[in-house]
């Protein structure tokens, strides 16, 4: 079946963002806390990087393609209490490994079409927004309290590595590590405004395409999904201006 895109505003994504964050607080997740992310790119994962961040605490990120030993490393070594899961593909790994798994209290499952029922701590994303809406409609406003707390030199983000010897080592990137390079460093190689549209293929747990993808947002750009199988059909869809993409 052929998809088509469906647009996201920067002001629903923000607000959006606000309100999965109101809803992540009230779950639990305290600031400076560490919240897994084993999902690809698709607009679950730009509002749970958004609620996590808003919420004050640290994104750990990784795709779908974690092998069983890297699930029970990452989410143990990171100490997450909280992970976001794409899909029921993604959650069965999790289950085989789960008895090796310190920590989790909390799965939420992004896929609307997931089959996993609600309950015994789990999730569904699109339930949690809706909570955190609600939560918001009534004048909750913990995020914002969060967001004031959040210092420079606060842990932004957690990305284990991959292809290295030995355990993956956990790199460890303040928020001023992004804000310089937004600032500092993109704007010298790369110009995007609101008319530019980028085609995002590259997994979104390595922090060169999640610098991309930022950089077009601080600049108003359009950000559209693809994956390999589909590049052909999307490239034609999304009439891309820039991309990124590694040599």
């Amino acid at each position: 079946a052929s998809k088509n895109y469906e647009a996201l505003t920067y002001k629903q994504l923000y607000e959006d963002g606000l309100a999965l964050a109101e809803a992540l607080i009230d779950l639990g997740v305290k600031a400076r806390e560490n919240v897994a992310v084993l999902a690809d790119n698709r607009v679950e994962w730009i509002l749970s990087d958004c609620a996590v961040l808003l919420a004050g605490a640290a994104n750990v990120p990784r795709g779908s393609d974690i092998t069983d030993s890297e699930i029970v490393y990452i989410l143990s070594h990171s100490g997450a209490k909280v992970v976001f899961i794409e899909n029921d593909k993604v959650y069965e790994k999790y289950k085989a490994n789960k008895s090796q798994i310190k920590g989790i209290k909390t799965i939420i499952i992004m896929d609307k079409d997931s089959k996993l029922k609600s309950g015994s701590g789990i999730e569904k994303f699109h339930d949690l927004l809706a909570t955190g809406r609600t939560l918001r409609s009534k004048g909750k406003k913990e995020t914002e309290k969060r967001m004031e707390g959040i210092k420079p030199d606060d842990l932004y983000t957690l990305i284990y590595t991959s292809g290295t010897t030995g355990m993956p080592k956990g790199v460890m990137l303040m928020h001023s590590n992004m804000i310089h390079q937004m600032h500092y460093v993109v704007p010298k190689v790369a110009k995007v405004t609101p008319d530019d549209r980028m085609l995002s293929i590259l997994p979104v747990w390595h922090i060169f395409e999640r610098v991309v993808e930022y950089f077009a947002i601080i600049n108003g750009g359009s950000t559209y999904y693809t994956k390999v199988t589909d590049l052909r059909n999307d490239i034609q869809k999304a009439r891309p201006t820039f991309m990124a993409s590694a040599p």
